[in-house]
């Protein structure tokens, strides 16, 4: 659904720094209804929201099993494709306040274990028997903070972010080190604290950087690509992105956790529009971080509203 309305300037950079996330939210829908905006429209499928403390990632298997990591109880919590529990996986003694997960077609589940600084892996044939992968920090460097991780194209392959150290590394399956990019900075290649990342059907990989306030692509061997958005609150522009999902028809669905709106981009970095209800209406999020796709559905996390929000996409 487009609305049109005449145009306006940008605001100063130095209002929208003084304004509240409130403000900041009614500025963006009042700019957005004044330009042509679209809405991509969904209804809402399905709410998990049981004995979650504080989620930030989700995870959906070939099967549509749910799998949240609920960082704060240091667990995955696993549910059927209705919603119902299915089980846990990790615990205190396995898992250290975790970030990110990700999980394959076949059931495998990979898990940034941030608290511990390693990556665990889950495998779906020995799924109660986790591997421990460590990740290769340079000399002199701090040790790696992994807050997200996905599996590669490529089998036996993972894409790790490092936050502290503002880079994207590859490992193989033991844990060795294929490639690093990024140090911290602002250019081509370099990261100020990168977040959460996804891939294409390609294997590009798409790293939200939280404080540089955009997606950086890089190819599948980590070279630079192009950016995707920059810092406002103009539709196309971002605030706070932290999370990234990548859609089967090549569309970037980008969460900003500060203004709670979902974002949705074109590969190639164009805007499309907005995540809104289905009278095109934008939906507001509570701490909208991590969500991944499958098939017509997007799976959200709400981090302070300690819950999932599945919302199917209403054609086309």
């Amino acid at each position: 659904m487009r609305k049109t309305m005449p145009s306006r300037k940008p605001l100063p950079r130095r209002l929208l720094l003084a304004l509240g996330p409130t403000l900041l939210l009614f500025a963006l829908v009042c700019q957005a209804q004044e330009n042509r905006l679209n809405t991509i429209a969904c209804r809402q499928a399905l709410v998990i929201t049981d004995q979650l403390r504080l989620p930030s990632d989700v995870g959906v298997d070939g099967r549509g099993r749910i799998y949240i990591l609920d960082g704060t109880a240091s667990v995955v919590r696993i549910y059927d494709r209705l919603g119902m529990p299915a089980g846990t996986l990790g615990g205190a003694s396995v898992l250290r306040e975790p970030l990110g997960i990700d999980v394959s077609a076949g059931g495998d589940v990979l898990v940034a274990d941030s608290g511990n600084r390693r990556l665990v892996l889950f495998p779906a044939d020995h799924i109660n028997s986790p591997r421990f992968i460590t990740i290769p920090a340079p000399p002199g460097t701090p040790p790696p903070d992994p807050t997200d991780a996905v599996f590669g194209l490529q089998p036996g392959t993972f894409h790790v972010v490092d936050n502290d150290n503002h880079r994207i590394v590859t490992l193989d399956q033991n844990g060795s080190l294929l490639w690093s990019t990024g140090i911290m900075g602002r250019n081509r290649e370099e990261f100020r604290f990168p977040f959460m990342l996804d891939l294409d059907g390609e294997g590009n990989i798409y790293i939200v950087e939280v404080i540089n306030t955009r997606v950086q692509v890089l190819t599948a061997n980590g070279t630079y690509s192009r950016f995707i958005g920059d810092w406002g609150i103009e539709p196309g522009q971002l605030f706070r992105p932290k999370g990234v999902a990548v859609s089967d028809r090549n569309e970037v669905f980008v969460s900003d956790s500060y203004l709670g709106v979902i974002q949705v981009f074109s590969r190639e970095g164009r805007f499309l529009g907005v995540v809104g209800d289905e009278d095109g209406n934008l939906l507001k999020f509570t701490t909208p971080v991590g969500m991944t796709l499958a098939g017509n559905r997007l799976f959200l996390i709400e981090m302070w509203n300690n819950r999932l929000l599945v919302l199917e996409r209403i054609a086309p």
